[in-house]
């Protein structure tokens, strides 16, 4: 790893002054680097083609790469204090996988043959596992979040939004740009790239970050600090022009993480729950077992970020005999290729994406082994699509066409150590009678394919009403092979319908299922000015049934169904010229959706006492809020303020004790200003920033009481100074969480199920200096 950080900014550093001198010679420095946010036009693809962000009948909000710098934006999460209705928590038990929400629609599970109702996109190519994603966020053209049903144009049916990242495009001038970064927890990271222009229509861009920060979570038993950031990351991509109506990008990226991992702080312990009292019950009877209650208590006296786990101390009970860590390596290819045959533009997009990820974990967050995981996969992904865009009828028709594949197959699997002194005493063992005795495993083979044929058009039926409709015909097809076992007992732990266990060499089972839908989507839009756009449409998407991989039992192998979706949107855009050059834009959206067969999530305790997580079809629910955003610039000032609402009612199928909304909270409420100084040209270019969000209370679990994070609001500033002196050099201060609020973005919510709360914080205050160098 430090190989590659050390090669980076060697080679970054050593180029520097070569590509200075080049540069100088052809053209001024302050030309080489334009933005496309300085036209005032935000352009963005809600509708797979470029359109205007005030003409686009969609709720959509985009940043532009240049502002995500200039606010400091690093990473995902940040992301979502900008952008109303979008809500991020992490997933389950790590920070690399993130949970997107959008219309209360959540994405809950990542495991392969489980499809997020929340797509996210990198170069139009949609990364169907979000882990490692939250690194991506450098060197980019545009960031756009859309809301709402994606049943048509996008090629996975995303039922609650999209997120469209956007990375920078080599262009025709030279340019290069270095950031370093230093802050409170040590951190150190390190940006850089190059934008060389080889010949006439072929350029190369080269982008990489490396970051290493301490974790903000300590063990107080052996000093080691979790919820740290160790990882490289790096993009080359190459765009060819042979001809002007001929253009092709090719896309190479890759992100390695070496860290150790998400602490899981044990929040709180249910003494009903079946396995925490039979630990009392075993105490009781004189077998010193761990006193699991007073570890709770003596870990809810502790302070803020400290927790206590004896995970790989070399204990007995230790399955693993080693630390918690999380290893990931994600990297993919993506071209994009269009020749323009004058009425009608061809395009083709490929992606292969290969995700690979390993993570050792303690659940409980006490010295007490509760449960102890291993989570692995090895996932490829193959999508290939085809479209034809164009103009007709005089052009008042715009439409596209397209055909599309996606398959996806590998392996996703986990190993658990599950309460083992309740399995050693409860077979009569000694104490010291080793953990991995026990150990169980779930491996799961997954294949996932995906067929669909598309078309969509806006006709302009007046200069100022326009009627866009789309259609989308899929077809997918899942299959999945699990076999659960004990490894260690040589033994299969899979029960089938009749009740029996087959033997080992016959544990392996499967099961496969083929699902098709059509998806559509009709839109009125009413110009009456160049100003002001009106929409009202309806859109109907749904999300591909698939299979649990942790199925222990021929009934938790049975497919879950596909779920649908209903939606309903009003939506008013405007711009209005205030006067002295101040513009304020605006745009409201009002939704309402009808879901059906809605997939859950639910845990439950089988037979031998382990914890399985299942995907059900049984509720139908409805959503409906809305989303307003406005964004002032009047001179030195950009302000961009926003509010969100949300409301989930189930009409059927509620478990007992269930919240309606997870995940995301019913209020979100934002702004972030931007604000520019007057100096000399011989200082340089200083602007001031601040951005505040507010999130009312949200659950973070379903069922769980104790998982309900109270509202919060979480305060980010950052003053820059820019171009120093006319030399290109630029330092920048930050300071993220100023308040150093304490607050939880994620729980293993199992109180009910394995007796436990644990939690996941949010980052405390960090501030730091950033230096760069642009030209």
């Amino acid at each position: 790893m430090a190989f590659h950080r050390n090669c980076l900014l060697a080679c970054a550093a050593s180029l520097l002054p070569q590509l200075a001198a080049a540069q100088i010679a052809s053209s001024p420095a302050e030309a080489a680097v334009t933005d496309a946010g300085d036209t005032g036009e935000i352009i963005v693809t809600a509708r797979r083609r470029a359109e205007s962000l005030q003409d686009v009948p969609i709720s959509v909000s985009a940043i532009s790469g240049k502002a995500l710098t200039q606010g400091g934006v690093t990473d995902a999460l940040s992301f979502q204090s900008r952008v109303p209705s979008l809500s991020l928590t992490n997933q389950g038990t790590t920070r690399s996988e993130l949970g997107f929400s959008i219309r209360g629609q959540r994405t809950q599970e990542s495991q392969l043959l489980t499809d997020p109702p929340v797509g996210t996109y990198f170069a139009e190519v949609v990364q169907a596992r979000s882990t490692g994603f939250a690194n991506t966020l450098y060197d980019l053209e545009s960031v756009q979040v859309l809301k709402g049903v994606q049943g048509t144009l996008f090629g996975r049916n995303m039922t609650g939004g999209a997120v469209l990242v956007e990375p920078a495009k080599p262009t025709d001038q030279l340019a290069a740009e270095v950031r370093g970064q230093i802050g409170n927890f040590d951190l150190r990271d390190a940006y850089a790239m190059l934008n060389l222009p080889i010949a006439d229509g072929i350029a190369v861009r080269f982008a990489g970050k490396t970051r290493e920060r301490d974790g903000f979570t300590k063990d107080v038993s052996s000093g080691r600090d979790y919820d740290d950031q160790n990882y490289d990351t790096f993009r080359v991509s190459l765009a060819i022009k042979p001809a002007e109506n001929i253009e092709s990008t090719t896309i190479f990226d890759w992100v390695r993480t070496r860290e150790h991992g998400t602490a899981l702080v044990g929040t709180a312990a249910n003494p009903a729950a079946p396995a925490i009292a039979g630990y009392a019950a075993l105490r009781g009877f004189g077998i010193p077992v761990s006193d699991v209650l007073a570890q709770f208590a003596q870990q809810a006296a502790r302070p803020h970020y400290r927790f206590d786990t004896a995970a790989g101390e070399d204990g007995t009970l230790d399955a693993y005999g080693v630390k918690p860590f999380e290893h990931l390596k994600n990297y993919g290819i993506t071209n994009r290729s269009s020749i323009d045959l004058g009425g009608v533009t061809i395009k083709n997009i490929f992606g292969y994406r290969r995700l690979k990820f390993n993570q050792i974990m303690d659940l409980d967050g006490i010295p007490a082994f509760l449960i102890n995981s291993n989570r692995f996969r090895d996932i490829k992904q193959y999508s290939e699509e085809l479209q034809a865009q164009g103009k007709a009828f005089d052009d008042r028709l715009t439409y596209v066409v397209g055909a599309y594949y996606f398959l996806e197959k590998g392996t996703d699997g986990s190993t658990s150590s599950q309460f083992p002194e309740l399995a050693i005493a409860g077979q009569g063992l000694p104490l010291t009678t080793p953990a991995s005795t026990f150990l169980n495993a779930y491996v799961g083979q997954g294949r996932a394919k995906t067929g669909a044929l598309y078309a969509a058009g806006t006709y302009n039926v007046t200069d100022q009403f326009k009627l866009s409709a789309g259609i989308r015909y899929t077809e997918d097809k899942r299959r999945a092979t699990v076999t659960a076992y004990y490894p260690n007992l040589g033994a299969c732990l899979f029960r089938l319908a009749d009740g029996t266990t087959p033997s080992l060499a016959n544990c392996p089972q499967t099961n496969s299922k083929k699902w098709d839908d059509v998806t559509w989507d009709v839109t009125l839009q009413y110009e009456p000015s160049d100003d002001l756009t009106a929409y009202v449409s309806t859109r109907r998407g749904f999300r591909a049934g698939g299979f649990s991989l942790r199925a222990a039992s021929t009934a938790e192998l049975a497919p879950f169904n596909p779920e649908t979706v209903q939606e309903y949107e009003l939506g008013l855009k405007n711009r209005a010229d205030l006067g002295g050059g101040a513009t304020l834009r605006t745009s409201l959206a009002l939704f309402y959706q009808d879901y059906k067969n809605v997939q859950k999530q639910a845990s439950s305790i089988d037979a031998a006492g382990n914890v399985n997580t299942v995907i059900t079809n049984t509720a139908r629910q409805k959503h409906y809020g809305g989303e307003l955003e406005a964004t002032l610039s009047a001179g030195p000032i950009d302000l961009t303020a926003f509010y969100s609402y949300v409301k989930v009612d189930i009409s059927k199928g509620r478990q007992p004790g269930e919240f309606e909304l997870v995940g995301a909270p019913h209020h979100q409420l934002g702004a972030n200003l931007s604000y520019r100084l007057s100096l000399s040209e011989s200082i340089g270019t200083a602007s001031l920033n601040a951005n505040v969000a507010y999130r009312s209370k949200q659950h973070l679990d379903k069922n769980d009481v104790l998982a309900t994070e109270p509202g919060y609001a979480l305060v980010n500033l950052r003053a820059n100074l820019d171009n120093i002196a006319g030399t290109g050099f630029g330092a920048a201060l930050f300071v993220n969480n100023a308040t150093d609020k304490y607050y939880r973005i994620g729980v293993i919510g199992i109180y009910n199920e394995a007796g436990y709360i644990s939690s996941v914080y949010g980052e405390p205050r960090t501030y730091g200096l950033e230096v760069s160098y642009r030209f």
